[in-house]
């Protein structure tokens, strides 16, 4: 099986996230390739010959300390490109901030089952304010041990961000929860933070998170996992980490899998 894992956009340790992927693939005996947007687009198309695609980025948003967000809508031809790639089934494994990519882009939202805002802005026809995020220690929880993507993946404690974003729960497989505390007061507004520093950065006071930290959803005819950790090299470097992604990439892969997204699709 052949991988192309995507980055860009975003800090990632990409030391740390090679070798989680070639430790993998070692085990595995798969075959992977890295691009960094905005050259990535250009596999990201139908008739790729990558089996899974890994994603690690953040397409479509500029980000600098100190700036406000760059929102950059997809061209026409990189929409229809992505559209048509899912429509062939292609398996899609996506990573952390990866659920910020294409901010203006409401299709690619239910595509991913959620989306995780820089900015305040608009989804699905409501105003959104901008995510919440905060670095914590918790338990993960797995809520669908019979699922093939939690073979042999138990309870772990991760020290990783999380996330207060929209969550489309009614429209995705919970299959991993997290027991952190999701009262909005705990976590820092991000577009401020982005803006000013964590120290001046507003709380994302009378909201509260979504404790689902990894599911599966379907774009088009294609299965799509989502798996939330990620932010560090000391994530990626944990053997329940590992073992997870291994089994989502396989399952991504898998004739099931692609039956499924089929069948949700025509529904």
């Amino acid at each position: 099986m052949d991988l192309l894992a995507v980055t860009g956009g975003h800090r990632v340790d990409l030391t740390a996230f090679a070798a989680m992927l070639d430790a993998v693939s070692v085990e595995q005996g798969w075959r992977w390739a890295h691009a960094v947007q905005p050259a990535a687009q250009q596999w990201l198309t139908p008739g790729t010959p990558w089996d899974v695609l890994v994603l690690h980025d953040i397409a479509g948003l500029g980000l600098a300390r100190g700036e406000p967000p760059e929102v950059r809508p997809p061209s026409d031809r990189a929409r229809a490109d992505l559209v048509d790639l899912l429509d062939e089934g292609r398996g899609v494994v996506v990573l952390h901030h990866a659920l910020a990519s294409w901010p203006t882009w409401d299709e690619w939202a239910g595509f991913m089952g959620g989306r995780f805002l820089y900015a305040p802005g608009t989804l699905r026809g409501r105003p959104e304010p901008s995510g919440g995020t905060k670095l914590v220690r918790y338990r993960a929880r797995p809520v669908a041990g019979d699922h093939p993507i939690l073979s042999g993946v138990g309870e772990a404690d991760l020290d990783d961000e999380v996330y207060l974003c929209p969550v489309f729960e009614d429209e995705v497989l919970p299959l991993v929860r997290g027991d952190f505390d999701t009262d909005g007061a705990s976590f820092i507004s991000t577009y401020e933070h982005v803006l000013v520093g964590e120290e001046r950065a507003p709380r994302c006071e009378t909201r509260r998170a979504s404790d689902l930290i990894a599911w599966a959803t379907t774009a088009r005819r294609s299965p799509v996992v989502y798996i939330q950790p990620g932010d560090s090299g000391a994530t990626f470097a944990m053997p329940w980490y590992r073992r997870l992604l291994a089994n989502a990439v396989r399952w991504a892969a898998s004739g099931e899998a692609r039956a499924w997204a089929a069948q949700r699709e025509g529904r």
